[in-house]
Parts: C-alpha cells; structure tokens; sequence
C-alpha cells in the first residue's frame, strides 16, 4: 500500500511539475512526503542504493506524471486553463490543514511572523513574475558560465522551495525563452549546445545539494518556524496560479470545482 501511494504521490509531484505556475514541493508538502524526501536523501546511515530503493516507487511515479499525465494535463490546460486552475487551488488550500496537523503532531506553534513573511515574500514575487520584467537581458551566444551556473541554482531552488516559481528567476535572468528551448526539446540540441549547457545542470546538482541539506537542517532544529514558513509560502503559491474572476459561466463552474477540489483534498489529509 505504501508503494501504490508512493507511486500516486509522484504522479501528481510529476503532473506539478509540469504544469506552469503549479508547484511540485507544494503537493509534495500536501501529500505529506515533502520533509519525510529531505530526511530520507539526508540520512547517513543509509546509502545511495538504499535511498534509491526507497524512493524508487516515488520516483516512477514521477515519470508517469511527467511523461503520460503531465502531457494530457497540459492539452487540457491549454482548452480548460480556468477551471484547472481553480482546481489546483482548491487542491492546495485543502492541504493547509495537513500542514497544521503536522505541527501539532510534533507539538509545535504556528508561528505567525514567519508565515506572514513568505506569504508576502511569495505574493511578490508573484507579482513580478506576471510583469515579465526582464533585469537582465543576454545574448544567448554571448551566456557566460557563471551565468548558467547560476541560473540552474536558481532553477532548482524553484522546484525544492515550496511557493517558488522557477520560470520567474528565469525571466529576470533574461534566460527563460533560451532555457526552455533547452529543457523542452533535449534531442533537438547539437553537441555544442549540449556542452554549453553542461554549467546549467552543475547548477542544478550544486543547488540540489545544499537545499536539500539546509531545508534538513531547519526541519531538524526550527521546525515550527521552518513549517510556518513553508504554509506562508503554499498559501501565496495560490495566486501565482489564480486566473482573475469574471461573471461567466465557466468561472461559476470553476469556483464549484474548487469548492469540491478543496473538500476532497480535506477529506483525504483526515483519513
């Protein structure tokens, strides 16, 4: 049973991932897997086939978001991007509750300060990020080392940090048309192009690393604080995916698809 979860929690991960403007920490964190993948990757006494093993059914599943589903919900993205917008949203604030059953079960206090920090700190960057304001524009024959290396930290700091959009650091790099074309059609690219990208995904191991060890160490030691930052930024994560209100149809189907979306979610983190 808990491999069949394993494998449903990574396609929705994967489906997260996928998806523009929806966060795969963000249902990681709803599913209850999120802290319990950063543990597992920092744990030293086990090693690295042992935490394959374990995250092997996560990691398929993953894929089959990625691959199968990912693809279908991005058609239907593009015909229905309202009402699943609205379901991602109910999905996400029917998790909220899971995240304050997780303090309490490890008798901690919401710390308010801190959830109200990166909830503004989410909401804007989620402002910038829909102004599409290029800082700095480059040249893509002219995009240095440092520049990539930098911008595949930034990169993978988007998919590990819940509330954190990965296109948005993209966009003020000036990268993200560049990075995408190298992302979205792999076997298009020549060898030259392979090499020259070769800086961007040292990033993204380099920026794997030392998340994936800080997010440990202040789950470890400030976890109520940590926990409470993380819900500031779920909770904001809601508006980089909120698509306005309209006095239309479709936008009164989708506020009850939220609404059922929202329940279900609730019922499943009870149970």
């Amino acid at each position: 049973m808990n491999n069949i979860y394993s494998i449903f929690s990574g396609t929705l991960i994967g489906t997260g991932i996928i998806l523009p403007g929806v966060s795969g920490s963000v249902i990681a964190i709803m599913l209850g897997v999120y802290d319990k993948i950063i543990y597992l990757l920092n744990d030293n006494s086990k090693n690295i086939l042992n935490k394959i093993k374990e995250l092997f059914p996560l990691l398929i599943g993953m894929l089959i978001g990625i691959i199968f589903f990912g693809n279908i919900l991005l058609y239907l993205f593009k015909k229905y991007e309202i009402q699943l917008c609205y379901i991602f949203i109910g999905l996400i604030l029917g998790g909220v509750p899971t995240l304050l059953n997780e303090l309490k079960k490890n008798k901690s206090n919401i710390n308010y300060k801190f959830l109200t920090i990166t909830f503004l700190i989410s909401l804007f960057l989620v402002i910038l990020s829909n102004s599409n304001t290029i800082f700095f524009q480059m040249n893509p024959n002219q995009i240095s080392f440092p520049s990539l290396f930098i911008a595949g930290i930034l990169y993978i700091s988007g998919k590990i940090i819940p509330g954190i959009s990965s296109s948005f650091f993209m966009i003020v790099l000036g990268l993200y048309d560049y990075i995408l074309k190298m992302i979205s059609n792999p076997f298009s690219l020549t060898i030259f192009e392979y090499i020259k990208f070769i800086p961007f995904i040292l990033g993204v191991i380099v920026g794997l690393l030392i998340l994936i060890k800080l997010i440990n160490y202040l789950l470890s030691n400030y976890f109520a604080k940590t926990y409470s930052a993380i819900i500031g930024f779920v909770i904001g994560s809601v508006f980089a995916i909120f698509p306005g209100m309209k006095l239309e149809l479709s936008y009164f189907i989708s506020i009850i698809l939220m609404l059922l979306s929202f329940i279900f979610t609730y019922k499943m983190s009870k149970k």
